[in-house]
């Protein structure tokens, strides 16, 4: 890609622009690319207006967040009928959980033994709730 020429065409998209589509576009910093900051950047100083130092959009990630807890393993599954079931009864149930090993086991069943099965994880604080959910269900 010419990036001299990617910062041009750039420039005359920026220049064309309304200053409320400018601070849009520099809410979401961290997805343009670095010529576009830098073009994005020329232009905001340019028109006097600066651009909002980078933020993330993740509540609670800074430099002093807790890095949040790793899910839990509550089962095992041999085959994917059985863990698509016991995921579906915690969806409903409004507990988020995640099936790992899941697409390596679609590509042959018999990879399941070989990774420990499909496991069904959940968070920390969903885990008694969900272990009881999916003992009902039994």
């Amino acid at each position: 890609m010419d990036w001299d020429k990617e910062g041009q065409r750039l420039a005359a998209v920026y220049a064309a622009m309304e200053e409320s589509e400018l601070r849009e576009i520099a809410a979401d910093v961290e997805s343009l690319t670095e010529v576009a900051r830098s073009t994005l950047q020329a232009e905001l100083s340019r028109r006097g207006m600066t651009l909002a130092p980078e933020t993330t959009k993740h509540p609670g990630i800074g430099p002093k967040a807790i890095p949040p807890a790793a899910p839990v393993m509550i089962r095992r599954y041999r085959d994917l009928p059985e863990a698509t079931i016991a995921k579906t009864i915690l969806d409903s149930a409004g507990i988020e959980s995640f099936l790992a090993e899941e697409n390596i086991v679609r590509l042959d069943w018999f990879y399941s033994n070989l990774v420990g099965g499909i496991k069904l994880l959940v968070r920390a604080e969903d885990a008694d709730a969900a272990r009881e959910l999916l003992d009902q269900a039994q």
